[in-house]
Protein backbone atom coordinates (compact mmCIF):
# COMPACT_ATOMS: atom_id res chain seq x y z
CA UNK A 1 0.00 0.00 0.00
CA UNK A 2 2.43 2.29 1.38
CA UNK A 3 4.80 1.83 -1.99
CA UNK A 4 1.71 2.17 -4.34
CA UNK A 5 0.67 5.46 -2.18
CA UNK A 6 4.86 6.64 -3.03
CA UNK A 7 4.46 6.22 -6.35
CA UNK A 8 1.71 8.09 -6.93
CA UNK A 9 2.63 10.96 -5.07
CA UNK A 10 5.35 11.12 -6.80
CA UNK A 11 4.53 10.79 -10.12
CA UNK A 12 2.05 13.59 -9.71
CA UNK A 13 4.87 15.95 -8.79
CA UNK A 14 6.33 15.52 -12.51
CA UNK A 15 4.77 18.48 -13.33
CA UNK A 16 6.75 20.26 -11.39
CA UNK A 17 9.86 19.01 -11.86
CA UNK A 18 11.25 22.41 -13.60
CA UNK A 19 11.97 23.23 -9.81
CA UNK A 20 15.75 23.75 -9.69
CA UNK A 21 17.57 21.71 -7.04
CA UNK A 22 20.54 22.21 -4.89
CA UNK A 23 22.75 23.61 -7.67
CA UNK A 24 22.55 26.38 -10.08
CA UNK A 25 20.45 26.86 -12.44
CA UNK A 26 22.59 24.18 -14.74
CA UNK A 27 21.21 21.48 -12.69
CA UNK A 28 18.03 21.53 -14.74
CA UNK A 29 19.54 20.30 -17.87
CA UNK A 30 19.58 16.86 -18.79
CA UNK A 31 23.14 15.54 -20.46
CA UNK A 32 24.57 12.01 -21.42
CA UNK A 33 27.81 11.18 -21.62
CA UNK A 34 29.78 7.75 -21.96
CA UNK A 35 33.11 6.53 -22.92
CA UNK A 36 35.12 2.99 -23.92
CA UNK A 37 38.27 2.68 -22.79
CA UNK A 38 40.62 0.24 -25.39
CA UNK A 39 40.51 -3.23 -24.70
CA UNK A 40 43.46 -4.67 -22.66
CA UNK A 41 45.56 -3.58 -19.61
CA UNK A 42 45.29 -4.44 -16.01
CA UNK A 43 42.60 -6.70 -14.63
CA UNK A 44 40.48 -4.36 -12.08
CA UNK A 45 38.72 -5.60 -9.06
CA UNK A 46 35.23 -4.65 -11.21
CA UNK A 47 37.13 -7.19 -14.09
CA UNK A 48 37.42 -9.76 -11.39
CA UNK A 49 33.96 -9.36 -10.24
CA UNK A 50 32.11 -9.69 -13.22
CA UNK A 51 34.58 -11.99 -14.53
CA UNK A 52 35.79 -10.21 -17.31
CA UNK A 53 32.33 -9.69 -18.61
CA UNK A 54 31.34 -5.80 -19.99
CA UNK A 55 29.35 -3.87 -17.90
CA UNK A 56 27.48 -0.56 -18.25
CA UNK A 57 26.46 1.34 -15.78
CA UNK A 58 23.79 4.54 -15.87
CA UNK A 59 23.99 6.88 -13.63
CA UNK A 60 21.46 9.68 -12.15
CA UNK A 61 23.55 12.40 -11.06
CA UNK A 62 22.48 15.67 -9.03
CA UNK A 63 25.96 17.05 -8.98
CA UNK A 64 26.45 16.11 -13.00
CA UNK A 65 24.18 19.71 -14.20
CA UNK A 66 25.85 21.93 -11.12
CA UNK A 67 28.85 24.62 -12.06
CA UNK A 68 31.53 24.72 -11.56
CA UNK A 69 31.58 20.98 -9.88
CA UNK A 70 29.51 19.15 -12.38
CA UNK A 71 33.13 18.99 -14.74
CA UNK A 72 34.49 16.23 -12.39
CA UNK A 73 31.98 14.11 -12.71
CA UNK A 74 32.59 13.45 -16.06
CA UNK A 75 36.19 13.67 -15.66
CA UNK A 76 36.23 11.06 -13.16
CA UNK A 77 34.01 8.58 -15.19
CA UNK A 78 36.08 8.74 -18.03
CA UNK A 79 39.72 8.42 -16.06
CA UNK A 80 38.10 5.64 -14.47
CA UNK A 81 36.98 3.61 -18.12
CA UNK A 82 40.51 4.32 -19.30
CA UNK A 83 41.46 1.91 -16.44
CA UNK A 84 38.47 -0.42 -16.91
CA UNK A 85 38.06 -1.08 -20.41
CA UNK A 86 35.40 -3.32 -19.64
CA UNK A 87 33.32 -1.15 -17.82
CA UNK A 88 31.33 1.81 -20.00
CA UNK A 89 29.62 5.11 -17.68
CA UNK A 90 27.05 6.83 -18.98
CA UNK A 91 26.23 9.95 -16.94
CA UNK A 92 22.63 11.60 -17.09
CA UNK A 93 22.79 15.03 -15.47
CA UNK A 94 19.21 15.35 -13.87
CA UNK A 95 18.85 17.89 -10.84
CA UNK A 96 17.99 16.69 -7.51
CA UNK A 97 14.52 17.96 -7.18
CA UNK A 98 13.74 15.73 -9.88
CA UNK A 99 15.89 12.85 -9.43
CA UNK A 100 13.42 11.44 -6.83
CA UNK A 101 10.04 12.44 -8.94
CA UNK A 102 11.68 10.43 -11.84
CA UNK A 103 13.07 7.34 -9.82
CA UNK A 104 9.42 7.43 -7.92
CA UNK A 105 8.07 6.93 -11.14
CA UNK A 106 10.20 4.29 -12.46
CA UNK A 107 9.57 2.31 -9.33
CA UNK A 108 6.72 0.04 -11.20
CA UNK A 109 8.83 -0.67 -14.81
CA UNK A 110 12.70 -1.61 -12.43
CA UNK A 111 14.14 -1.72 -15.74
CA UNK A 112 14.14 1.39 -16.21
CA UNK A 113 16.18 2.42 -13.00
CA UNK A 114 19.51 3.24 -13.46
CA UNK A 115 22.18 1.38 -11.98
CA UNK A 116 23.41 4.30 -9.73
CA UNK A 117 21.66 7.52 -8.57
CA UNK A 118 22.23 10.22 -6.28
CA UNK A 119 20.43 10.35 -2.76
CA UNK A 120 20.98 12.06 0.28
CA UNK A 121 19.88 11.24 4.05
CA UNK A 122 16.72 12.59 3.48
CA UNK A 123 15.21 10.78 0.79
CA UNK A 124 16.76 7.55 0.96
CA UNK A 125 13.93 6.27 3.75
CA UNK A 126 11.27 7.16 0.64
CA UNK A 127 13.57 5.22 -2.23
CA UNK A 128 14.00 2.25 -0.04
CA UNK A 129 10.45 1.65 0.72
CA UNK A 130 10.00 1.81 -2.82
CA UNK A 131 12.46 -1.21 -2.98
CA UNK A 132 14.74 0.72 -5.15
CA UNK A 133 17.89 0.49 -2.99
CA UNK A 134 20.12 -2.09 -3.13
CA UNK A 135 21.79 -3.47 0.31
CA UNK A 136 25.58 -3.03 -0.29
CA UNK A 137 26.69 -3.51 2.94
CA UNK A 138 28.77 -6.94 2.23
CA UNK A 139 29.87 -5.07 -1.67
CA UNK A 140 31.91 -2.48 0.37
CA UNK A 141 35.04 -3.44 1.54
CA UNK A 142 35.39 -3.49 5.18
CA UNK A 143 39.00 -1.13 4.13
CA UNK A 144 37.11 1.16 2.49
CA UNK A 145 34.25 1.59 5.13
CA UNK A 146 36.69 2.19 7.90
CA UNK A 147 38.43 5.18 5.75
CA UNK A 148 34.85 7.07 6.37
CA UNK A 149 34.82 10.03 8.93
CA UNK A 150 33.14 9.60 12.15
CA UNK A 151 29.48 8.63 11.67
CA UNK A 152 29.46 8.67 8.09
CA UNK A 153 28.79 4.70 7.68
CA UNK A 154 26.14 4.60 9.84
CA UNK A 155 24.67 7.06 8.74
CA UNK A 156 23.79 5.66 5.37
CA UNK A 157 22.25 2.93 7.16
CA UNK A 158 18.71 1.92 7.23
CA UNK A 159 18.53 -0.58 9.98
CA UNK A 160 20.71 -3.40 8.97
CA UNK A 161 21.63 -2.64 5.52
CA UNK A 162 23.99 -0.03 4.39
CA UNK A 163 21.70 1.77 1.44
CA UNK A 164 23.87 3.97 0.02
CA UNK A 165 27.54 4.79 -0.72
CA UNK A 166 28.92 8.08 1.10
CA UNK A 167 30.57 10.67 -0.82
CA UNK A 168 30.33 14.18 0.90
CA UNK A 169 28.63 15.31 4.15
CA UNK A 170 26.38 18.59 4.18
CA UNK A 171 25.30 19.10 7.76
CA UNK A 172 23.52 22.17 8.18
CA UNK A 173 24.25 25.46 9.27
CA UNK A 174 24.72 29.21 9.14
CA UNK A 175 27.21 31.02 6.87
CA UNK A 176 27.59 35.05 7.48
CA UNK A 177 29.60 37.98 6.54
CA UNK A 178 32.85 38.16 8.92
CA UNK A 179 32.94 41.89 7.95
CA UNK A 180 29.31 42.87 8.55
CA UNK A 181 28.96 41.22 11.69
CA UNK A 182 32.46 43.41 12.90
CA UNK A 183 31.22 46.66 11.01
CA UNK A 184 27.78 46.31 13.54
CA UNK A 185 29.63 45.32 15.81
CA UNK A 186 27.13 41.80 15.85
CA UNK A 187 27.89 38.89 17.85
CA UNK A 188 27.01 35.06 16.56
CA UNK A 189 23.18 34.22 17.43
CA UNK A 190 22.50 31.28 19.69
CA UNK A 191 18.69 31.40 19.50
CA UNK A 192 16.34 32.00 16.90
CA UNK A 193 14.90 35.33 18.81
CA UNK A 194 18.85 36.34 18.55
CA UNK A 195 18.67 35.47 15.03
CA UNK A 196 15.52 37.50 14.30
CA UNK A 197 16.96 40.76 15.95
CA UNK A 198 20.76 39.91 14.31
CA UNK A 199 18.92 39.88 10.82
CA UNK A 200 17.15 42.74 11.80
CA UNK A 201 20.26 44.87 12.15
CA UNK A 202 22.03 43.78 9.28
CA UNK A 203 18.89 44.71 6.51
CA UNK A 204 19.27 47.54 5.01
CA UNK A 205 18.61 50.26 2.18
CA UNK A 206 21.79 50.58 1.17
CA UNK A 207 21.21 53.57 -1.48
CA UNK A 208 18.63 55.81 0.41
CA UNK A 209 15.70 54.95 -2.48
CA UNK A 210 13.46 53.71 0.65
CA UNK A 211 13.49 49.89 -0.30
CA UNK A 212 15.84 47.13 1.18
CA UNK A 213 18.52 46.22 -1.09
CA UNK A 214 20.65 44.28 1.69
CA UNK A 215 18.82 41.28 3.81
CA UNK A 216 19.81 39.87 6.83
CA UNK A 217 18.83 36.21 6.27
CA UNK A 218 19.15 34.64 2.90
CA UNK A 219 15.83 32.35 3.05
CA UNK A 220 14.51 29.73 0.76
CA UNK A 221 11.06 30.78 0.56
CA UNK A 222 10.32 28.42 -2.46
CA UNK A 223 7.99 25.35 -1.58
CA UNK A 224 10.15 22.69 -3.08
CA UNK A 225 13.28 20.05 -1.35
CA UNK A 226 15.10 22.88 -1.40
CA UNK A 227 13.19 25.37 0.81
CA UNK A 228 10.96 22.18 2.65
CA UNK A 229 14.35 20.91 3.88
CA UNK A 230 15.51 23.76 5.18
CA UNK A 231 12.48 24.88 7.52
CA UNK A 232 12.36 21.10 8.48
CA UNK A 233 15.60 21.57 10.13
CA UNK A 234 14.61 24.77 11.56
CA UNK A 235 11.66 23.28 13.39
CA UNK A 236 14.04 20.09 14.89
CA UNK A 237 16.28 22.99 16.25
CA UNK A 238 13.58 24.41 17.79
CA UNK A 239 12.95 20.83 19.46
CA UNK A 240 10.19 19.88 16.91
CA UNK A 241 10.65 16.29 15.50
CA UNK A 242 7.77 16.25 13.36
CA UNK A 243 7.25 12.59 13.08
CA UNK A 244 8.19 10.26 15.94
CA UNK A 245 8.01 6.04 15.81
CA UNK A 246 7.08 4.20 18.68
CA UNK A 247 6.65 0.62 18.29
CA UNK A 248 6.18 0.57 14.25
CA UNK A 249 3.63 3.25 14.70
CA UNK A 250 4.20 6.88 13.57
CA UNK A 251 2.89 9.73 15.11
CA UNK A 252 3.89 13.93 14.99
CA UNK A 253 4.18 16.27 17.03
CA UNK A 254 3.09 19.19 15.19
CA UNK A 255 0.19 20.40 16.91
CA UNK A 256 -1.66 24.31 18.01
CA UNK A 257 -0.15 23.92 21.24
CA UNK A 258 2.33 27.47 21.81
CA UNK A 259 5.78 25.85 21.16
CA UNK A 260 4.88 24.56 17.63
CA UNK A 261 2.70 28.07 17.11
CA UNK A 262 5.67 30.24 18.22
CA UNK A 263 7.96 28.31 16.02
CA UNK A 264 5.75 28.27 12.60
CA UNK A 265 4.90 32.19 13.24
CA UNK A 266 8.41 33.34 13.63
CA UNK A 267 9.84 31.79 10.44
CA UNK A 268 6.63 33.22 8.37
CA UNK A 269 6.44 36.41 10.28
CA UNK A 270 10.64 36.92 9.38
CA UNK A 271 8.68 37.74 5.61
CA UNK A 272 6.32 40.57 7.02
CA UNK A 273 9.26 41.69 9.01
CA UNK A 274 11.26 42.63 5.56
CA UNK A 275 14.40 40.52 6.90
CA UNK A 276 14.14 38.54 4.28
CA UNK A 277 14.59 38.56 0.02
CA UNK A 278 11.76 39.60 -1.24
CA UNK A 279 9.03 37.99 -3.50
CA UNK A 280 10.17 35.00 -1.36
CA UNK A 281 8.22 32.09 -2.86
CA UNK A 282 10.23 32.71 -5.63
CA UNK A 283 13.54 32.75 -4.31
CA UNK A 284 14.79 29.05 -4.68
CA UNK A 285 18.42 27.64 -3.86
CA UNK A 286 20.35 28.98 -7.11
CA UNK A 287 18.81 32.21 -6.40
CA UNK A 288 19.62 32.59 -2.53
CA UNK A 289 22.87 31.14 -3.45
CA UNK A 290 23.56 34.58 -5.86
CA UNK A 291 21.62 36.91 -3.58
CA UNK A 292 24.41 35.97 -0.94
CA UNK A 293 27.13 35.83 -3.24
CA UNK A 294 26.58 39.21 -4.64
CA UNK A 295 26.29 40.62 -1.53
CA UNK A 296 22.94 41.17 -1.31
CA UNK A 297 22.31 38.71 1.99
CA UNK A 298 24.39 38.46 5.20
CA UNK A 299 23.18 35.43 6.88
CA UNK A 300 22.48 31.94 4.94
CA UNK A 301 20.58 28.75 6.33
CA UNK A 302 22.72 25.96 4.16
CA UNK A 303 25.23 23.65 3.70
CA UNK A 304 29.05 23.69 2.67
CA UNK A 305 28.44 23.35 -0.67
CA UNK A 306 26.85 26.93 -0.87
CA UNK A 307 30.75 28.47 0.07
CA UNK A 308 31.62 26.82 -3.47
CA UNK A 309 29.31 28.63 -5.38
CA UNK A 310 29.78 32.05 -3.80
CA UNK A 311 33.81 31.84 -4.16
CA UNK A 312 33.09 30.58 -8.03
CA UNK A 313 30.61 33.61 -8.32
CA UNK A 314 32.98 36.24 -5.98
CA UNK A 315 36.39 35.36 -5.11
CA UNK A 316 36.48 38.56 -3.27
CA UNK A 317 34.53 37.27 -0.45
CA UNK A 318 37.40 34.95 0.02
CA UNK A 319 38.39 36.20 4.29
CA UNK A 320 34.89 37.50 4.56
CA UNK A 321 32.65 34.29 5.36
CA UNK A 322 32.14 32.85 8.48
CA UNK A 323 29.96 29.86 9.50
CA UNK A 324 27.85 29.07 12.93
CA UNK A 325 26.05 26.40 14.09
CA UNK A 326 22.32 26.28 13.64
CA UNK A 327 20.56 28.59 16.55
CA UNK A 328 18.27 26.38 19.15
CA UNK A 329 18.89 23.74 21.65
CA UNK A 330 18.31 20.94 19.43
CA UNK A 331 20.81 19.60 16.76
CA UNK A 332 18.64 21.12 13.72
CA UNK A 333 20.75 18.96 11.04
CA UNK A 334 21.76 15.86 9.88
CA UNK A 335 25.40 15.01 9.41
CA UNK A 336 23.55 15.28 5.74
CA UNK A 337 25.71 12.36 4.13
CA UNK A 338 24.80 12.60 0.29
CA UNK A 339 26.40 10.17 -2.68
CA UNK A 340 25.12 7.72 -4.98
CA UNK A 341 22.73 4.34 -3.80
CA UNK A 342 23.17 1.53 -6.12
CA UNK A 343 20.09 -0.38 -7.86
CA UNK A 344 18.28 -3.58 -5.94
CA UNK A 345 17.39 -4.15 -9.81
CA UNK A 346 21.25 -4.28 -10.87
CA UNK A 347 22.68 -7.70 -11.94
CA UNK A 348 25.57 -8.72 -9.23
CA UNK A 349 27.97 -7.66 -12.13
CA UNK A 350 26.95 -4.32 -12.43
CA UNK A 351 26.74 -4.00 -8.89
CA UNK A 352 30.59 -4.77 -8.09
CA UNK A 353 31.48 -2.73 -10.56
CA UNK A 354 29.32 0.35 -9.25
CA UNK A 355 31.10 0.14 -5.89
CA UNK A 356 34.37 -0.33 -7.37
CA UNK A 357 34.14 2.80 -9.43
CA UNK A 358 32.70 4.74 -6.30
CA UNK A 359 35.62 3.52 -4.28
CA UNK A 360 38.02 5.02 -7.28
CA UNK A 361 35.77 8.26 -7.37
CA UNK A 362 36.28 8.83 -3.61
CA UNK A 363 40.37 7.96 -3.36
CA UNK A 364 42.11 8.86 -6.59
CA UNK A 365 41.92 12.24 -6.70
CA UNK A 366 44.32 13.61 -3.97
CA UNK A 367 43.68 17.15 -4.97
CA UNK A 368 39.72 16.78 -3.83
CA UNK A 369 39.09 18.77 -7.03
CA UNK A 370 35.13 17.96 -6.94
CA UNK A 371 34.84 18.72 -2.90
CA UNK A 372 37.57 21.87 -3.19
CA UNK A 373 35.46 23.30 -6.22
CA UNK A 374 32.04 22.38 -4.77
CA UNK A 375 32.62 23.12 -1.77
CA UNK A 376 31.27 20.25 0.03
CA UNK A 377 33.01 18.35 3.13
CA UNK A 378 34.50 15.25 2.25
CA UNK A 379 33.17 11.75 3.40
CA UNK A 380 36.44 10.04 4.15
CA UNK A 381 38.57 10.80 7.33
CA UNK A 382 41.39 11.77 5.32
CA UNK A 383 39.70 14.23 2.83
CA UNK A 384 38.00 16.02 5.76
CA UNK A 385 41.77 17.11 6.70
CA UNK A 386 42.23 18.76 3.17
CA UNK A 387 43.24 22.42 3.69
CA UNK A 388 40.25 24.42 2.28
CA UNK A 389 37.88 23.09 5.26
CA UNK A 390 40.17 24.27 8.07
CA UNK A 391 39.08 28.02 7.73
CA UNK A 392 36.95 29.94 9.28
CA UNK A 393 34.41 29.37 6.41
CA UNK A 394 33.89 26.06 7.38
CA UNK A 395 34.13 25.99 11.62
CA UNK A 396 30.56 26.25 11.91
CA UNK A 397 29.87 22.72 10.02
CA UNK A 398 33.05 20.78 11.44
CA UNK A 399 31.56 22.40 15.03
CA UNK A 400 28.16 20.93 14.37
CA UNK A 401 29.89 17.82 13.24
CA UNK A 402 32.11 17.61 16.04
CA UNK A 403 29.03 17.93 18.53
CA UNK A 404 26.50 15.59 16.84
CA UNK A 405 24.04 15.60 14.30
CA UNK A 406 20.49 14.17 14.00
CA UNK A 407 20.26 10.05 13.22
CA UNK A 408 19.03 9.97 9.47
CA UNK A 409 15.57 9.97 8.92
CA UNK A 410 14.25 6.76 8.69
CA UNK A 411 10.08 8.14 8.06
CA UNK A 412 9.92 6.31 4.77
CA UNK A 413 6.92 9.05 3.71
CA UNK A 414 9.55 12.29 4.74
CA UNK A 415 9.03 12.96 1.43
CA UNK A 416 5.16 13.81 1.62
CA UNK A 417 5.47 15.24 5.22
CA UNK A 418 8.36 17.85 3.41
CA UNK A 419 5.44 18.46 0.77
CA UNK A 420 3.04 19.22 3.77
CA UNK A 421 5.17 21.60 5.60
CA UNK A 422 6.18 23.35 2.29
CA UNK A 423 2.33 23.77 1.62
CA UNK A 424 1.89 25.44 4.84
CA UNK A 425 4.57 28.22 4.85
CA UNK A 426 4.18 29.03 0.98
CA UNK A 427 0.62 29.81 1.78
CA UNK A 428 1.01 32.07 4.17
CA UNK A 429 3.55 33.59 1.99
CA UNK A 430 1.05 34.03 -0.76
CA UNK A 431 -1.54 35.45 1.76
CA UNK A 432 -3.52 32.66 1.14
CA UNK A 433 -3.69 31.38 4.82
CA UNK A 434 -3.00 32.95 7.78
CA UNK A 435 -0.64 31.34 10.17
CA UNK A 436 -3.60 29.68 12.09
CA UNK A 437 -5.49 28.27 9.03
CA UNK A 438 -2.13 27.06 7.92
CA UNK A 439 -1.16 25.05 10.66
CA UNK A 440 -4.64 23.74 10.83
CA UNK A 441 -4.86 22.56 7.12
CA UNK A 442 -0.83 21.42 7.93
CA UNK A 443 -2.01 18.91 10.51
CA UNK A 444 -4.43 17.35 8.81
CA UNK A 445 -2.65 16.56 5.63
CA UNK A 446 0.09 15.23 8.33
CA UNK A 447 -2.36 13.01 10.21
CA UNK A 448 -3.89 11.91 6.50
CA UNK A 449 -0.04 10.73 5.45
CA UNK A 450 0.75 8.79 8.81
CA UNK A 451 -2.70 6.98 8.13
CA UNK A 452 -0.89 5.59 4.71
CA UNK A 453 2.20 4.30 7.58
CA UNK A 454 0.47 2.92 10.38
Amino acid sequence: MRKRVLALFFASLMAMSAVTGCGSGAGQKETTAAAKGSEGGETSAADKGAEGEKVTLTVFDGYAGEDPHGQYIYKYAEEYMAENPNVTIEVQAVSTNDIYTKLSAMAATPDDVPTIFFTSADAVATLHDLGLTADISGLVPEDLKASFANGVVNSCMLGDEMSYFPVAVQPTAVIYRTDRFKEAGLEIPKTWEEFVETAKALTKDTNGDGQMDEWGFDMVGSNNSSGQSRFMAYLWSNGIECVTEDNGTWATDITEDQKFMDAFSRWTNMNVEGIVPTGITEVDYPTAANYFAMGYASMFLTGPNALGVAYANNPDLKGNLGSFKMPGDYPGTMLGTEGYAVSAHATDAEKEAAIDYLRFFVEHDKDMQFWQSSGKIPATAEGQKAEYVSGEDYAGFLQQIADGCRPTVKFAGVSGLKSALGNAYASVFSNEKTNEEAVKTLISDINELLEDYN
